[in-house]
């Protein structure tokens, strides 16, 4: 029997004992599971993911050694539909991933001459709709002038983090109590889950960067990605404890296009697209399609030195 198989089957004996159960005794799954990286947990812990990557946000510049910039960044969270969130036990459960339509986090960068420039991105714990990121991203690029007018950018980056969350469990679900329809997994308390991730990334970016105040780009990323979620969740009155931890790993390509405005030499507002394609596997489907993220991004950044 497969991972999962025993997992189900856990779960569901766990679930079908403890309801017969006369005493109260706690019956605790704790299966880890890895997973193919197009099945649809998979795909919802890349789609977040992919929502975190530190991407250029401008045109490549040849930074003076020692410059120094800071701004922030929000981003536009996509809200899933009901067949979308349907990404739990391999496409059979309603996960609530719906948590905020919005994403931020503080930017910085830093110039090291010849080229080069440090990028850092943080998105501090706070919690935003009951759900709480915590992830850090570092990223270090060189730009190439092909013209006076044209660069090209050579990016690597990384980012690692967790967002905590109650998805299997949700305090909607707590709430409707011994509705069957509304929770049907009889939670008695919002779950503890956490999804984990560590990421690396390339990204080729080419922009204009003449004397006009506005400066388009494009780029293309290629991303390896390392993802976890832990599974904290208690159901049937608080009889099942689920540990559950699903591992998955495997490539994403994103691509970017975006207008930076210079106001002046120190301020500049830059609007981003952000597509990636994602690969997934429906049941009953047995190949898989693509099913992408694609959202809008924002940089306000100004430059300190």
């Amino acid at each position: 029997m497969t991972t999962l198989g025993r997992s189900v089957l856990a779960l569901g004996t766990a679930l079908a004992v403890a309801s017969a159960a006369p005493a109260r005794a706690q019956f605790v799954v704790a299966e880890t599971e890895t997973l193919d990286f197009d099945r649809p947990e998979s795909w919802g812990m890349k789609y977040y993911a992919s929502l975190a990557l530190l991407t250029s946000m401008g045109v490549p510049e040849k930074r003076a050694a020692g410059s120094v910039d800071l701004g922030f960044e929000g981003s536009y969270v996509p809200q899933m539909s009901d067949a979308e969130r349907r990404i739990g036990f391999n496409g059979t459960k309603l996960e609530d991933v719906n948590k905020t339509s919005f994403f931020g986090r503080i930017r910085g960068s830093v110039g090291l001459g010849k080229g080069l420039a440090l990028e850092l991105g943080y998105t501090p714990p706070v919690e935003v709709g009951g759900a709480k990121p915590n992830i850090l991203a570092l990223a270090l690029g060189r730009s190439f002038e092909l013209s006076p007018t044209w660069r090209l950018g050579v990016r690597g980056y990384g980012q690692i983090g967790t967002i905590e969350g109650d998805i299997t469990c949700s305090a909607d679900e707590v709430a409707a109590g011994d509705d069957v329809q509304q929770n049907p997994f009889q939670c008695v308390e919002p779950s503890q889950d956490e999804s984990r991730q560590k990421v690396i990334g390339l990204e080729l970016v080419a922009g204009y960067d003449g004397s006009s105040r506005f400066k388009p780009y494009v780029g293309l990323g290629l991303n390896y990605m390392d993802l976890e979620f832990q599974v904290n969740a208690l159901y049937s009155d608080g009889l099942v404890e689920d540990h559950n931890l699903q591992l998955t790993s495997g490539t994403t390509v994103s691509a970017t296009a975006g207008l930076t405005f210079e106001a002046n030499a120190r301020w500049r507002v830059t609007a981003e697209l952000f597509y990636s394609w994602l690969s997934i596997t429906r049941p009953p489907a047995t190949t898989s399609g693509n099913e992408g993220f694609f959202n809008g991004r924002m940089f306000v950044s100004y430059r300190i030195r």
